[in-house]
């Protein structure tokens, strides 16, 4: 009997033990969650109950316990959770907008690089597109005038071209 009772006592020793261990290993994981434990140990053998009623709406009320608290546990994870999205939401949201003024930033910068030597090389180009406008009505002179002399010398041709038939005709003759 002694045996027997040293044995219980040495099992239950572990017990505990291995509850406390769970409990450790649980809290460095950080979990949230508590391991089940009952509220009543096993009855040794040979000893029973004799409030039946009693100790089955203790199983019952601990079993309720027990979901309410594992209910509770999920809530809780469930919310971290779409508080963490919320936040990573967040975190995206703020980065596009830094990254829009960061791209509006540098595009006012480039668009004013690009003004400043339009404007440099305006000038110059202006001056080349001016001689070139001249260069251009120069040739339309010249044209003109070259239009001019081939219809002059087309009409020195045709009187020349008149002079020599009448004499040729005055030689006939």
């Amino acid at each position: 009997m002694e045996k027997e009772k040293a044995a219980a006592a040495k099992n239950k020793e572990t017990d505990e033990n291995k509850e406390q261990v769970t409990n450790e290993d649980a809290i460095a994981r950080g979990d949230n969650l508590r391991p089940c434990e009952p509220k009543e140990k096993a009855m040794e053998p040979g000893k029973r109950s004799d409030n039946l009623t009693t100790s089955r709406q203790d199983i019952t009320s601990h079993e309720h316990t027990s979901h309410d608290d594992i209910q509770r546990s999920c809530q809780q994870l469930i919310d971290d959770i779409n508080a963490k999205r919320k936040r990573d939401t967040d975190l995206v949201n703020d980065f596009k907008k830094a990254l829009e003024e960061e791209i509006n930033t540098t595009c006012n910068i480039l668009e004013e690089s690009i003004v400043q030597t339009y404007e440099k090389h305006s000038k110059t180009i202006q001056d080349k597109l001016q001689e070139l406008f001249a260069v251009v009505e120069r040739i339309s002179k010249l044209e003109g005038e070259l239009i001019d002399f081939k219809q002059a010398l087309g009409v020195l041709y045709n009187d020349m071209q008149v002079v020599e038939r009448s004499r040729g005709q005055e030689r006939d003759f």
